[in-house]
């Protein structure tokens, strides 16, 4: 191995002396078996399913203590790099040394120090592998289709099976109930069940200019408002069409019964990533109030018109029309063959809860399941409850000690979907380019320019920013802020000043002494990204500012496209790219200022 790791080093030594002075290679390959060693401890992370229960299982580097071990790992194998470079450095003993192999020596540190930072990407990546590998796609699908078949009769809320849920057939799908008892009209024809009123309506349109919207919110309860509320309403460019209360509806004729029912149940137990049903459904409830919510799609919804809803209510009628015991027991056997493989807790098994829920006359809910094992003393202290509703009584006189976890098994659900949706390079690779670019760029520094001038080049940063910070707090206090005046100053006194250290640094570093041009040196080096990024802020501003002087600008909701929303966090790549192409060409002054004398 001696021999090996010898004859490579003099090889690399007598073609390739940058390489070999930065111990590119070993470090590299270092730093791949590292990777390698990460991806395997990530690949096993989640061998256990149980941990999958948990909401947010995709950030478990950060929850199990992986990140400190990695973090630990990066330190200690960047420290024992610089350590061996620091032994040999050709540009502090003059030995001749070109702009082209200084710039590779920075293109080195970038490669070390992104190969050794970024363990994260191969742990991640691990657990990614992991989860597609186990849990594929059609697996998956089927499991969550089932699981959307079963959700109906997990008894969970009362209030799940009321017949203000039923979205089937078009006739409910149609209608609007109401259930404030102060919008309830006595004098016509509804429902109660349990001191709760369903009225329901027929809908009417009403077509306005869609800046005229906010006319139509209302959040006062009265007879008044609650006629021109729109319980639904669709944005269509210039033009919103509102859904208003027309005329009530005697639904008792189609009514099976009004005790909770399984034929009313209409919610989606999890929606995947995958499904292609293009639903404008949200979770406020709007139904005697205008809840403004802005959507890309320009939709505005009530839950009581979501098409999915529509479907699954469908769906679920289907399966009870069918009345087939045999089915219904099926359909839980399987359910819970896979809930036992992802370790669901639970107590039930598949002929008892068909027992429970099998009641073909109406399916009326009879029965109710928890959530998780019964806590005796919580379950006792609830039951002497004096101020419980007659909701909260009819579920409690039907409660059992049955229970299934199913906020669990949706947590395995979307933690599987999302793993196998992350994208940990894309999502991390701003973050680490730019921690290796600083990085780099406080090693190069110290490499070309010693420690005095970088140690003054931190001091002088930080009098600099006082200095600004200061500036900024006095303008505001002597003259009168005129929009973004201070804003603007600040940004041009930064502009100017940056240009000054730029052009000192490459222009006229031979006239200043050389500690103070390696200061302008130090600063133009890792300041050059920032310096672009405060042009291109200052011209967002100007472009901003020119838009809100529009005369229309707060009545159409006019978007201002600006110079960042061109590229977004694409910007992040120019500003890298430019860096180095600048650190290219800097290198030259670099030289310039090593060749000067001292003092």
């Amino acid at each position: 191995m001696k021999k090996i790791i010898y004859k490579t080093n003099q090889y690399l030594i007598e073609r390739y002396p940058t390489i070999w002075n930065t111990r590119l290679v070993w470090m590299l390959l270092c730093a791949l078996l590292l990777h390698l060693l990460f991806f395997a401890v990530g690949f096993l992370s989640l061998t256990n399913p149980e941990l999958l229960h948990e909401y947010n299982t995709k950030d478990i580097f950060f929850k199990n203590g992986a990140v400190y071990f990695t973090t630990m790992v990066s330190i200690l194998l960047l420290v024992g790099w610089l350590i061996y470079m620091f032994k040999n450095n050709g540009f502090k003993n003059f030995y001749p040394t070109s702009s082209s192999k200084l710039f590779g020596q920075f293109i080195s540190y970038i490669l070390i120090i992104y190969s050794c930072s970024t363990f994260f990407l191969s742990y991640n990546y691990g657990i990614k592998t992991y989860i597609s590998a186990t849990y594929p796609d059609n697996q998956v699908n089927k499991e969550i289709e089932i699981a959307n078949d079963v959700a109906m009769f997990f008894s969970e809320s009362v209030s799940d099976y009321t017949i203000d849920k039923r979205n089937y057939p078009q006739l409910y799908f149609d209608l609007y109930c109401e259930t404030t008892e102060d919008f309830i009209d006595r004098n016509l024809p509804y429902e109660k069940f349990l001191g709760v009123s369903y009225q329901f309506y027929s809908l009417k349109t009403k077509e306005i200019p869609t800046i005229d919207r906010h006319k139509y919110v209302s959040y006062e309860f009265s007879e008044d408002s609650t006629l021109l509320t729109p319980v639904f309403t669709k944005v269509k460019g210039d033009n919103t069409v509102l859904y208003l209360k027309d005329s009530v509806v005697d639904i008792k004729p189609y009514l099976n019964t009004t005790k909770p029912s399984y034929y009313n149940a209409s919610s989606t137990f999890f929606i995947s990533k995958n499904d292609t049903l293009n639903d404008s459904h949200f979770q406020n409830h709007m139904t005697n109030s205008f809840v403004y919510n802005e959507f890309d799609n320009n939709y505005y919804n009530n839950e009581q018109f979501s098409i999915r809803n529509f479907y699954r209510n469908k769906r679920n009628i289907e399966f009870l029309e069918r009345k087939d015991k045999t089915e219904f027991n099926t359909l839980f056997e399987d359910f819970l063959k896979f809930s036992k493989n992802y370790k669901i807790p639970h107590n039930i098994s598949a002929k008892k809860w068909t027992d429970l829920v099998y009641h073909p006359e109406n399916f009326e809910v009879k029965h109710f399941i928890r959530t998780e094992p019964i806590d005796n003393f919580v379950f006792e202290n609830t039951t002497i409850s004096e101020e419980r509703t007659k909701f909260a009584q009819f579920y409690f006189e039907r409660i059992t000690d049955y229970y299934y976890n199913n906020t669990a098994l949706e947590n395995v659900f979307e933690n599987i979907e999302d793993i196998k949706e992350s994208t940990p390079f894309l999502d991390s690779i701003h973050f680490f380019m730019w921690f290796a670019f600083f990085s780099a760029s406080i090693i190069f520094m110290f490499r070309t320019t010693g420690l005095k001038p970088l140690l003054f080049s931190i001091i002088t940063t930080g009098v600099l920013a006082l200095i600004v910070a200061l500036l900024g707090t006095f303008l505001s206090f002597v003259i009168i802020p005129n929009g973004d005046s201070i804003g603007y100053f600040i940004m041009y006194f930064l502009l100017i000043l940056g240009a000054i250290i730029m052009l000192i640094s490459i222009v006229y570093s031979e006239k200043l002494h050389k500690t103070i041009a390696g200061v302008c040196v130090n600063i133009s080096v890792v300041g050059f990204p920032l310096y672009l990024l405060l042009i291109t802020g200052l011209i967002t501003t100007y472009q901003e500012d020119a838009c809100r002087d529009r005369a229309d600008y707060y009545e159409s909701g006019y978007h201002c496209d600006t110079l960042f929303d061109w590229l977004g966090f694409n910007w992040s790549f120019v500003y890298f790219i430019a860096a180095l192409v600048f650190l290219f060409f800097f290198t030259k002054s670099i030289k310039k200022w090593k060749s000067l004398p001292e003092g």
